[in-house]
């Protein structure tokens, strides 16, 4: 088992490398806007939204430029929320949506659309690489704008939007278009190591909260950290050491050399299904409750694991690629 496991164990040392002693989960959001680009508030409101509803950071990812944080990171009376700057590179190819968010840019980048969606999405994801910045590619189904084919080209990407919950994002599957998870086990079962992020995308932060704007909490990640610093929380997402959200809260997640296993914070009265999934988007396991455990057994290629609750909230856990 410990020789099957082994790569598995590279990719993702630091799921289980670290204790719970030392290290705790922080709630953040990795993609919102202000009306310094096409938001409907100040940056500092924004903020406050996020410090004053148990968010321990905040990435601002206007559109096409470095939004200041550095003022933002004082304003409040928290001492354990962070502000950290973020662009989102926003470029089109042929009335397509080639967005990508840089997290924690040293500088603003730089890119251009390019001759394909593909050759488009991998200037922004050059771009950011460039500015120092942790790349994200951004709601690949709004106006099918970007396709598994499109991703499968990709260099030196690992990050996308599995859920952004603007309206408009496509999330799910139907009319015979794939969803965001069936693209995301198309991308996995080619060999292809990508972690999923939940976003809000706010823009809306002004009148009344309604299905059809684009307010913040909708969705988020949990990273797990040993301080809560911006180098730690992308040095988290970097290796994969979170999980994305739009409701359902974890206790815990660990990987052993033997097995994948979380437990849940129960809500209320709320049931919760734990799904865990393999190549081409098997369910290799369910299990009704609040832990939920799967021993490896070395021919799944990958296991991720999906949460999903009677209230109709999700949490999406990083894939662990496994090879003989």
């Amino acid at each position: 088992m410990k020789k099957i496991l082994i790569s598995a164990l590279l990719l993702m040392t630091a799921l289980w490398g670290w204790s719970a002693q030392q290290t705790r989960w922080v709630k953040g959001n990795t993609h919102t806007h202000t009306n310094l680009s096409d938001g409907d508030e100040y940056p500092q409101r924004v903020a406050r939204w996020y410090q004053d509803h148990g968010y321990h950071f905040l990435f601002i990812t206007d559109h096409d430029m470095v939004t200041a944080t550095l003022a933002l990171d004082a304003d409040g009376n928290r001492d354990d929320f962070i502000v950290i700057p973020g662009d989102e590179i926003s470029l089109t190819f042929q009335k397509r949506q080639g967005h990508v968010c840089a997290l924690n840019p040293k500088r603003l980048p730089v890119a251009q659309a390019g001759a394909s969606m593909s050759e488009t999405l991998q200037n922004a994801v050059d771009g950011a690489h460039q500015a120092g910045a942790i790349a994200v590619v951004n709601h690949p189904n709004r106006k099918w704008s970007i396709n598994a084919e499109d991703m499968r080209m990709l260099r030196g990407v690992h990050h996308f939007e599995v859920f952004n919950l603007q309206r408009d994002s496509n999330n799910f599957s139907a009319g015979g278009k794939p969803g965001m998870e069936e693209t995301w086990d198309t991308l996995l079962s080619g060999g292809i190591l990508l972690y999923g992020v939940a976003s809000d995308d706010a823009h809306d932060f002004l009148g009344e909260f309604l299905p059809s704007r684009d307010h913040p909490g909708k969705g988020w990640v949990v990273v797990r950290v040993g301080e809560l610093t911006p180098e730690a929380v992308c040095a988290g997402l970097e290796k994969g050491v979170f999980y994305a959200s739009t409701g359902v809260e974890l206790g815990d997640l660990q990987v052993t050399e033997k097995e994948y296993r979380l437990s849940i914070k129960p809500y209320r009265d709320t049931a919760y299904t734990t799904q865990f999934i393999g190549k081409n988007g098997a369910i290799l396991k369910e299990v009704f409750g609040l832990e939920a455990t799967y021993a490896f057994k070395g021919d799944e290629q990958y296991v991720r694991a999906k949460v999903f609750s009677s209230g109709g909230e999700l949490a999406l856990c990083q894939p662990v690629f496994i090879k003989k």
